[in-house]
């Protein structure tokens, strides 16, 4: 079991949040590993992520924001368009974004934010393991031993289920709650619905399509981005299902051409249409896009954060995100129980646990509303919607607008990090809720 004189956190999964988890755990002092399942970090994946002003914050205190200024892709300008390529509107609201909040909106190939946040890791040889999938957490009042399928074992003061829509450890938290007795809801055991699938990938730029731009087609039940570089663009196309599911699937090479065809006359400009980015692909991958909040995130020494708490439509770019803010509040709830209680009893790591939900539960249970309204507005879901994405919103400067209504009022209740200053502290013209960081490090 652990050592009461060092905490350790063991990490379950191996994506972005949890190595985002890893550095604040490190900063703060707190012994951590990662186990992930496949055989390798996925830093070949070609699809884009987003990080939003308030947690480009947190890569500042990490000491990651100017390495991560060196590979995100600059995005100012987006172009809405009709699936036949016709222009509904024009916005600058990535200039907007920055203007507001003082920190740019940065967009990420995941590979290279991966791998810059891996190769960045102290220690990382001796603290991330790869072929580690989470089969069985045995809990006792003084920590926790987590069991592989290899049969490895590894012991620890608390386990942190960053493991992704289909968590190993929410499972196994529901699986301790019902040998107890406990009654699960349906929602509880099966939290996640899913109305639309996505197909994502990139490839190199293509000459008549606009550096710094984010192309967006709105259309009848799909919608597509393609966010373009110097270099390269990245593209993401969501299509509405049938029917509201909540079954699992897998999709073949054969699923993704046939799915690309459907939408192969979807033009961006005089010269370019998604059959030709579909040509030119370097890499792809589809899958469905869960949507939801778990009633409960944590049960005796395990606590879930990121997608295995609360999943949503990428479209706004919130996903990392939420996963990021609530690895901060996590952090800092940790550290400060540490600090009058160095080896913690389940009850004291329950109540960290319990503010975590807590705090974060109704912003989460927003943040999954606001990005399923704008993925339903741009895929016009209804008539109504399809009326006034075209004919009412682009009068209004509608982008603008939905940054000011909705994801402005997000962004500026970020946390930080309570004990790391802001070496680069920007605020823009919506201040702060929770203002700039000058505590040292050490302190």
């Amino acid at each position: 079991m652990a050592n009461n004189n060092e905490f350790r956190v063991i990490i379950a999964g191996g994506g972005p949040v949890a190595l985002v988890a890893m550095h604040a755990l490190n900063k703060a002092g707190i012994d951590s590993i990662i186990l992930e399942k496949r055989n390798a970090l996925d830093v070949l994946s070609g699809a884009s992520l987003a990080v939003w002003p308030h947690n480009v914050r947190i890569l500042d205190q990490l000491g990651l924001l100017q390495e991560a200024e060196s590979i995100y892709l600059p995005v100012l300008k987006k172009h809405n368009l009709r699936r036949d390529g016709s222009e509904i509107s024009r916005s600058n609201m990535f200039e907007a974004i920055e203007i507001n909040h003082g920190h740019k909106w940065m967009c990420f190939h995941r590979a290279k934010l991966m791998t810059m946040l891996y190769e960045t890791m102290p220690n990382k040889e001796t603290k991330v393991f790869t072929n580690k999938e989470v089969v069985a957490i045995e809990t006792t009042e003084t920590g926790v031993t987590v069991t592989c399928a290899d049969k490895t074992t590894y012991s620890g003061s608390m386990v942190l289920g960053a493991d992704g829509v289909h968590s190993a450890v929410r499972r196994l938290i529901n699986e301790q709650a019902t040998s107890t007795g406990a009654k699960l809801t349906s929602k509880q055991q099966d939290p996640f619905l899913t109305s639309y699938r996505a197909l994502y990938g990139y490839a190199d730029k293509m000459d008549s399509l606009l550096p710094t731009v984010l192309y967006e087609t709105h259309s009848d039940k799909m919608t597509i981005q393609v966010i373009v570089g110097e270099k390269s663009l990245h593209f993401a196309a969501y299509e509405r299902l049938a029917k509201p599911t909540k079954e699992r699937a897998r999709f073949s090479a054969e699923d993704q051409d046939s799915f690309a065809k459907k939408y192969a006359d979807v033009r961006f400009s005089d010269s370019v249409t998604m059959g030709d980015i579909w040509a030119a692909k370097r890499w792809s991958s589809m899958n469905y896009l869960e949507e939801g909040v778990v009633e409960t995130w944590h049960g005796g020494r395990a606590v879930l954060v990121g997608d295995a708490a609360h999943k949503m439509t990428p479209n706004a770019g919130f996903g990392m995100n939420s996963g990021m803010q609530g690895v901060v509040q996590l952090v800092n709830r940790l550290r400060a129980l540490l600090q009058i209680s160095p080896a913690p009893d389940a009850a004291e790591l329950t109540r960290v646990f319990e503010d975590y939900q807590t705090d974060r539960m109704k912003e989460t249970k927003d943040i999954v509303y606001c990005s399923g309204l704008y993925t339903r507005l741009v895929a016009w879901n209804n008539p109504v919607w399809k009326f006034a994405d075209q004919h009412v919103l682009p009068h209004v400067n509608g982008d603008v607008m939905a940054l000011r209504l909705l994801m402005s009022p997000i962004v500026k209740r970020g946390e930080t990090l309570d004990f790391l200053e802001e070496r680069e502290f920007k605020e823009g013209k919506v201040a702060w809720n929770n203002g700039q960081r000058t505590v040292k490090a050490q302190e």
